[in-house]
């Protein structure tokens, strides 16, 4: 359990506890194992999580995108689910992790190419509004400016994309970025009867997940007449 773990906090771990010794020095080793016992704590629970989003995040996705999920019963009404959220409590998937794991993919594919590998929930949290705001190019930006700086880390990657102008919420304007708020695919169906592509839809959808599921839940809504959630 201690690997990779700092050499002190594995030495810390391991010392034996002062049985026979003044208050002062009993209570600094008992701090000092607690500290390392913490820290242990946190690496365990990260790697935890960290292989959690690996093996279910696949899933979750796949459950989104075809969403084969409406064929799912919901326990609590004994009915198919009437909503993506409902899915997800059936299935015991926080909407929040959820949330997260759909919006890995298309990170994944605007930085298709720079052996990236699987990116962590800090690392989707800091790129993801990048992608949403300024497109893939930026993306691509923040993480090729970090990786020549050796250091791919959430803590360096959010660094860098402030650095740059790109913070969420920024006054910041990027020129090149194109406005396109009615020629997305997502949009496009409602105007042209027969003409719906399920592929473009889902593609719209992986290029603007915010934007998307804003759409959907405002259809559910209206075709329910529940405010249900998509």
């Amino acid at each position: 359990m201690e690997e990779g773990l700092p050499a002190p906090i594995h030495r810390a771990l391991l010392e034996e506890l002062p049985l026979d010794a003044e208050p002062g020095v009993v209570i600094t080793a008992c701090e000092k194992r607690l500290h390392a016992a913490q820290i242990l704590r946190n690496a365990m629970e990260s790697r935890a999580l960290a292989a959690y989003f690996h093996y279910a995040g696949p899933a979750v996705r796949l459950a989104h995108s075809t969403g084969s999920w409406q064929h799912i019963t919901d326990p609590s009404t004994g009915k198919p689910c009437r909503s993506w959220a409902a899915w997800l409590r059936a299935a015991k998937v926080s909407r929040q992790h959820a949330f997260r794991m759909i919006k890995e993919e298309p990170l994944l594919d605007a930085l298709k190419g720079l052996n990236v590998g699987n990116l962590g929930v800090r690392q989707i949290d800091v790129l993801s509004p990048v992608l949403t705001a300024h497109g893939k190019e930026k993306v691509r930006l923040v993480w090729e400016t970090a990786a020549q700086s050796g250091d791919t880390g959430a803590a360096n990657l959010e660094k860098i994309r402030d650095q740059l102008g790109l913070t969420p919420g920024s006054a910041a304007v990027d020129e090149e970025l194109p406005e396109k708020p009615s020629t997305l695919p997502v949009l496009r169906f409602q105007a042209s009867p027969g003409t719906f592509d399920a592929g473009k839809v889902r593609e719209a959808a992986r290029a603007q997940p915010e934007v998307a599921l804003l759409v959907a839940r405002t259809i559910i809504s209206e075709l329910e007449g529940d405010g249900a959630e998509a």
